[in-house]
């Protein structure tokens, strides 16, 4: 694509382009479902406050922005080992944001502090439910009017958040059309990602660095999303009703969300120590945000291995990157940063927004974050020629 900046412009934009999208790539690893987890870490370690985890998180930022800017200022240097270390920066970053979460000295919540009501929260949620609705066709039909599968995407999300409301009186937790409306929307995702974006994808399949950086990214995403939304834990809450936490036990049990209940296997092994829940449901989101983070760390490997910004303009390729990102790690990492700051009891409200089941919050992060990632796959996959290859692997 040609420049259409003059050139010290054009030599700015692309400095801060490069490093706004290398930044919140941190912030994409981050990912996860927004939903706060009580853990009561702190009484496992008396001495250990949870801002310790903000050293690790922070070193890991600076390690990543150090990266780019030797890639900025030394061109020549083997994008290989940039990559290398900023993968080693995403890691640091990742164990201070986990240890952020698990250090949590919030075990229980008081419900003097829910700053909205139900009622409050489910007219929010229906209004946006009806917007996305409403958006999704109109916006689809003027600019994709041969495409109505993106139509039907915002649709689906759009029935995500009204779903509860309008089945609650007909058990949403075991009705047919939460599960279809699930299965739905994860096919919807795959098949946009496969009709419009496959050739992109074998693109950056074929080269091993832009392969093996992006399943990295993608692995460590999962990884967070996992920790951040209590389906791992590696610090119980110790005043845990009916459970030895110094026993090792596997339960069977239902588990709600996402949308309905889900069978899971609880488990507990202390010589880890580890334990949480798996859900045919949470794991699912787990393999779609954490595959669609890797493919757009995976784009950024390809443009740093040929030098190219194909897909991206100036600061629209870097708002795409930074957008959804922000969106997946609020939750779980601002939550804990919330606490650090201002203390568990101020900090209380804005728990609440995550942990109220009536509280759409959650659910607009999440449509947001596959909405924007998918987006930002599309549009790169458009712009992308064909038969466009990566250079030999040289570097």
């Amino acid at each position: 694509m040609g420049n259409t900046y003059p050139p010290n412009r054009a030599s700015l934009a692309s400095t801060l382009r490069r490093t706004l999208v290398c930044v919140t790539l941190l912030f994409g690893s981050l990912c996860g479902v927004p939903v706060v987890s009580a853990h009561g870490g702190a009484a496992y370690f008396p001495g250990v406050e949870q801002w310790y985890a903000l050293i690790p998180l922070l070193l890991g930022i600076l390690v990543v922005a150090g990266a780019v800017t030797v890639r900025r200022r030394r061109p020549a240097a083997r994008v290989s080992h940039v990559l290398t270390v900023v993968f080693a920066g995403l890691v640091l970053a990742v164990i201070g944001a986990i240890a952020l979460v698990q250090l949590s000295p919030i075990t229980s919540f008081s419900t003097t502090s829910r700053p909205f009501t139900t009622r409050t929260l489910t007219l929010v949620r229906l209004v946006l439910g009806g917007t996305v609705l409403v958006t999704s066709v109109t916006l689809a039909r003027r600019r994709w009017p041969m495409k109505p599968r993106y139509a039907g995407l915002g649709l689906l999300f759009g029935g995500w958040f009204l779903y509860p409301i309008l089945l609650r009186d007909f058990q949403p937790g075991f009705n047919p059309i939460g599960y279809l409306l699930f299965a739905t929307l994860v096919f919807s995702v795959g098949y946009i990602a496969w009709r419009d974006c496959r050739h992109a994808i074998r693109t950056l399949c074929t080269d091993p660095i832009t392969r093996r950086f992006g399943a990295a990214v993608s692995v460590l995403t999962a990884v967070f999303f996992m920790f951040s939304a209590g389906i791992l834990i590696m610090l119980p809450d110790p005043s845990g009703v009916g459970i030895t936490w110094t026993q090792s036990f596997v339960h069977v049990l239902p588990v709600k969300d996402p949308l309905v209940y889900w069978p899971a296997v609880e488990f507990w092994f202390p010589q880890l120590p580890l334990g949480g829940y798996l859900s045919v449901g949470m794991l699912t989101l787990v393999l779609i945000i954490s595959l669609l983070v890797g493919l757009n760390g995976a784009i950024v490997a390809y443009q740093w291995r040929c030098q190219s910004t194909v897909g991206f303009d100036g600061a629209t390729g870097a708002a795409a990157i930074a957008a959804p990102n922000a969106c997946c790690c609020c939750g779980p990492v601002l939550s804990q940063l919330a606490v650090v700051a201002l203390g568990p009891s101020a900090a209380m409200p804005f728990y609440w927004l995550f942990i109220d089941t009536a509280s759409p919050l959650g659910v607009l992060f999440f449509t947001g974050s596959i909405v924007l990632l998918l987006g930002n796959l599309v549009r790169f996959s458009a712009a992308l020629a064909p038969t466009e290859s990566l250079p030999e692997h040289t570097l």
